[in-house]
């Protein structure tokens, strides 16, 4: 069931570190069926968490950083989307200014080691789960036949194990926040089941210029989808090589997905450049 409703009480809890945080946000397919085998409609959600023992520094550090990005770009938002490809505020900004944000942000993910969760389904994959067991068509708000949907509900389900696996019962409360596209800001879905471990039950909706942590989550889905994007090509650019090497320091926060080292796989494109 969703509601509409109003954040400053839930900024203020993890602002006094009463609750650890989750931040959500999605990332669409780069479409690379033949060079990947991946299905050009899959959809992955990524979700962040941040430990309620560092939760208030990282609300108290967010709007300084964004006031630094304000100065040097003009920009308002970490949007890495368009800092990389040099979009919108970014336009004029130079390339190695503009990869020193990644490495700005690499290097905060490095510093708090904030776990990274990732979920991935598409079409296919759906049915193949809704085969192996019995699902409704929907729950609430949910639409288990859509990938979008389920890819959601089974991160959520994924966040829920790790905070239950990692915390003691008494010290596992999180409040979860998406950003906003999937349902309005403000909106929030209601799931009582989840009210042991998600805040109020509550999985709330929102806009990443007023939660600021949504911009984390911005990062971890970004550099997820641009991996695997890269992933499909033959060759890199000098300025996905740079990008890749900033970014390989956060390999390690990804709890649930593959790992390749950064040297095997530059090993097997340079041997495709002979």
């Amino acid at each position: 069931m969703s509601h509409i409703f109003r954040y400053p009480n839930f900024v203020d809890e993890e602002r006094a570190g009463k609750t650890h945080g989750v931040f959500i946000d999605d990332t669409g397919s780069p479409g690379l069926e033949d060079s990947t085998g991946q299905h050009p409609k899959r959809k992955s959600w990524v979700a962040v968490v941040v430990p309620r023992l560092v939760i208030a520094e990282v609300w108290d550090q967010f709007p300084k950083a964004i006031t630094e990005l304000k100065i040097q770009t003009g920009a308002n938002e970490f949007h890495f989307a368009d800092v990389l490809m040099g979009r919108r505020e970014f336009e004029d900004i130079p390339l190695s200014k503009r990869l020193a944000i990644f490495g700005f942000m690499s290097h905060v993910f490095s510093v708090y080691n904030f776990p990274i969760l990732v979920q991935t389904l598409d079409p296919i994959s759906v049915q193949k789960v809704r085969g192996r067991a019995q699902f409704p068509s929907r729950l609430g708000p949910f639409n288990f036949k859509k990938q979008e949907d389920l890819a959601l509900f089974f991160l959520l389900l994924r966040v829920k194990r790790y905070l239950e696996m990692n915390y003691i019962e008494n010290d596992r409360l999180a409040r979860v926040f998406v950003d906003e596209g999937y349902k309005k800001n403000g909106t929030a879905i209601s799931i009582p089941p989840l009210n042991r471990v998600f805040a109020d039950g509550l999985i709330c909706f929102a806009r990443s210029d007023a939660i600021l942590p949504l911009q984390l989550a911005d990062f971890a889905a970004f550099c997820l989808n641009r991996v695997q994007f890269l992933l499909g090509r033959p060759k890199l650019s000098q300025r996905d090589e740079l990008l890749l090497r900033i970014i390989q320091p956060i390999v390690w926060n990804y709890q649930n997905i593959p790992k390749m080292p950064l040297g095997n796989w530059f090993s097997e494109i340079e041997k495709g450049r002979h």
